[in-house]
């Protein structure tokens, strides 16, 4: 086939997509286990109670729960990889008694292995694919995103980021709420794209499609936040993106002020409430007081992360913090293990991951490789900056999604764990691409330039 076919140019990007999520698929069996991939495991009996023994007792909040842990890891973590996982051992032949226990971070790795807080080989290979499928789909939005921002080199090369980060393909390979978080919230960034496009004045006869896009947007919020609270700096900022452009649009051409107010700011509106809604179906330990639930589980938090810090340590002050920032976002080791001492017993797993061509590439892998993935991450947000004005919608939601996960990730993160800073890949991948991207084009620019006055 030629390269510069109309078959081939229009299908390419599907073959390139493939092979990228194929890799990210292929290092999943390898992945080092993790003692949380027990815990999520276990915390799948909800799926039991719901598809098994019909109950919604179980899981709505009580003062007095039959089960203060279960409630306690229901109310902290998200909803969707639970039930994916309950999905997936279902679908694969498994049953409720197979179910392990949780991992006792108080006890050691033989007591844990020897007495049921740990799921069998065969029971974790197939709940990874519940996580593994969805970091994989992923790479579909990033490349997306990445056209809508700067065409296809930018596409290639962000989704090339993506596909290959070490960081991400170890924790999205597991069977944990990464892999969830990370494709909703790239899904709700596209969203928020396709949504802010449709309030630009239609051409040509093209249809805005404004409510489809705020339908997506809502839905896509939605599962963004009950895959992992954390998501909510993203869906934050894409619809902060989303209203502020429909406001500047408002005071920009009056003549719009009609549509805006009687269509666009309802449809603002309606993604909300879908988003409301999909977060709540998937919650029913909040249904009782949803207005309640956030402080609790704001306050859970905040003693688990309290909980980590005393027993592991935590940053010493805001250079720590932006130490760990550097180290984690742009050198990008992948971190196997947080507790001291798992090395001696996944150090052979360990070996072999690495071993494996699956186990990514670091783009930065050094000092010296971080700071040049930092340098064109700088590159990139000049360029998003000085974007031409016709681009603002999509520079807009790129931008504050950015600067959220960002900000979030290095104010808010109290110790250097590489799962905490998973949200922050993405929007460093576009950024960097937008940046090589730039830079390749000056360099051309100038070239010309240059042959431009030889030839005079």
């Amino acid at each position: 086939m030629k390269f510069d076919s109309p078959l081939w140019t229009r299908y390419w990007p599907a073959l390139w997509l493939a092979l990228l999520a194929a890799y990210m698929l292929a290092g999943t069996p390898l992945a080092p286990f993790h003692g949380d991939e027990s815990t999520l495991v276990y915390m799948s009996r909800d799926y039991v109670y719901l598809f098994f023994d019909h109950d919604l007792d179980k899981i709505r909040y009580s003062e007095t729960p039959a089960s203060p842990t279960e409630q306690h890891l229901r109310l902290l973590n998200g909803t969707v990889a639970k039930y994916l996982i309950g999905l997936a051992w279902h679908t694969g032949g498994f049953s409720p008694a197979d179910i392990n226990e949780q991992w006792d971070w108080g006890a050691d790795w033989t007591y844990n292995q020897q007495n049921g807080h740990a799921p069998a080989p065969e029971l974790l290979q197939t709940v990874r694919w519940s996580s593994a499928l969805l970091l994989a789909a992923g790479v579909v939005p990033m490349f997306l995103l990445g056209q809508a921002l700067g065409g296809r080199r930018v596409a290639v090369l962000a989704s090339l980021y993506y596909a290959l980060n070490p960081a991400l393909l170890l924790n999205g390979r597991r069977a944990m709420m990464e892999g969830s978080l990370v494709f909703f919230s790239l899904l709700a960034a596209l969203a928020g794209v396709w949504f802010i496009r449709s309030l630009t004045p239609a051409e040509d006869g093209e249809k805005r499609r404004g409510w489809p896009a705020a339908l997506v947007l809502g839905a896509a919020s939605g599962l963004a936040l009950a895959s992992k609270h954390t998501a909510a700096f993203t869906v934050a900022a894409v619809s902060a993106a989303c209203g502020g452009y429909a406001v500047y649009r408002w005071v920009k051409s009056p003549r719009e002020m009609r549509r805006i107010r009687n269509i666009v700011f309802p449809q603002i509106i309606f993604a909300a409430m879908i988003a409301a809604a999909v977060f709540l179906a998937l919650n029913p330990a909040w249904w009782g007081s949803p207005l309640v639930m956030p402080h609790v589980v704001l306050n859970l938090r905040a003693e688990l992360l309290d909980i980590q810090i005393n027993a592991f340590g935590g940053y010493g002050g805001f250079s720590d913090m932006l130490g760990g920032f550097f180290r984690q976002v742009f050198i990008s080791l992948p971190q196997y293990y947080e507790v001291a001492g798992w090395e001696n017993f996944i150090g052979d797993q360990i070996a072999r991951y690495e071993a494996s061509p699956w186990r990514g590439v670091s783009v930065g892998g050094s000092a010296v490789g971080g700071f040049a993935l930092a340098v064109m991450m700088v590159f990139g947000a000049w360029a998003l900056w000085r974007g031409r004005r016709r681009g603002l919608p999509v520079r807009l939601v790129v931008g504050a999604w950015t600067v959220s996960v960002v900000a979030a990730t290095l104010l808010l993160t109290p110790l250097e764990w590489q799962r905490y800073y998973l949200p922050v890949y993405p929007a460093v991948g576009l950024l960097a691409a937008l940046g090589v991207d730039y830079a390749v084009r000056m360099l051309i620019d100038r070239q010309e330039t240059e042959n431009a006055r030889n030839i005079r």
